[in-house]
C-alpha cells in the first residue's frame, strides 16, 4: 500500500471548518486500510466522538482542520485515561496529549533508582578513564549538538552510563576473586 499526502481530515463534518468540506476519498481510505491492517484506532475521536477540535490552523483564508492523529493499537484503547490537545512549539500543529494509566503498569517491576557508588570516585583507573574520555564526549557532541545545554546533558549521559559499566565490571570481578579464593581455601583445607 503506497501513502500519499494523507494531510487530511478523516470526518470533515467534525473534523474541519473553513474551505472545502468534499471527502477525499482515496487518502481517507488509504488511512483505513491502515487502521484495519493494524487494528489500530483514532483515540483522540474515541474518547472525543463528537466534539469539534482541530490541530491545525490557515489564517487566510481561515481554515482549521484536525489533522494530527494518534492511532493505538485497539487493544490498548482502554489504557488510555484521557486526550488533550496542547500547543507545539515552532509549528502550526498542535500535539496531542494522552494520560496512560492502569493499575497492572504500577504493578511491573522496573529497575529501580540507579545511586553511584562513590567508591570509584577513588578507583584510579575509573579517573584515568573518565579523564581522558570527557573531552572526547564534549568534542563529539560539539559537532552534533549547538546548544551548550544538551552537550552538558549529553555528557552527563555518557560519565552515568560509564560509571553503571564500570561499577558492573568491578562488582563482577570482585565476585570472581571472591570465588577464586573460596576454590583456594577449599583446595587448601
Amino acid at each position: 500500500m503506497q501513502m500519499r499526502n494523507l494531510n487530511c481530515p478523516l470526518n470533515p463534518l467534525l473534523d474541519k471548518r473553513g474551505g472545502s468540506l468534499e471527502l477525499r476519498k482515496t487518502a481517507v481510505a488509504s488511512i483505513g486500510c491502515f487502521q484495519d491492517e493494524f487494528d489500530l484506532v483514532d483515540i483522540w475521536r474515541v474518547k472525543n466522538p463528537e466534539t469539534k477540535s482541530f490541530t491545525w490552523c490557515q489564517s487566510s483564508p481561515k481554515i482549521f482542520c484536525r489533522l494530527d492523529y494518534w492511532f493505538i493499537s485497539n487493544n490498548l484503547h482502554d489504557w488510555i485515561q484521557t486526550t488533550d490537545k496542547i500547543t507545539a512549539i515552532k509549528t502550526d500543529h498542535s500535539a496531542i496529549k494522552l494520560v496512560v494509566e492502569d493499575n497492572e503498569l504500577n504493578q511491573i517491576k522496573c529497575p529501580g533508582f540507579w545511586k553511584m557508588n562513590r567508591s570509584i570516585l577513588e578507583d584510579a583507573n575509573y579517573i584515568d578513564e573518565i579523564s581522558h574520555l570527557i573531552p572526547q564526549w564534549a568534542a563529539e557532541s560539539q559537532k552534533e549538538i549547538s546548544d551548550h545545554r544538551n552537550v552538558w546533558e549529553w555528557i552527563k549521559f555518557n560519565i552515568r552510563d560509564h560509571a553503571i559499566q564500570f561499577s558492573k565490571s568491578r562488582a563482577r570481578k570482585r565476585k570472581e576473586r571472591g570465588v577464586q579464593l573460596e576454590i583456594l581455601y577449599i583446595y587448601n583445607t
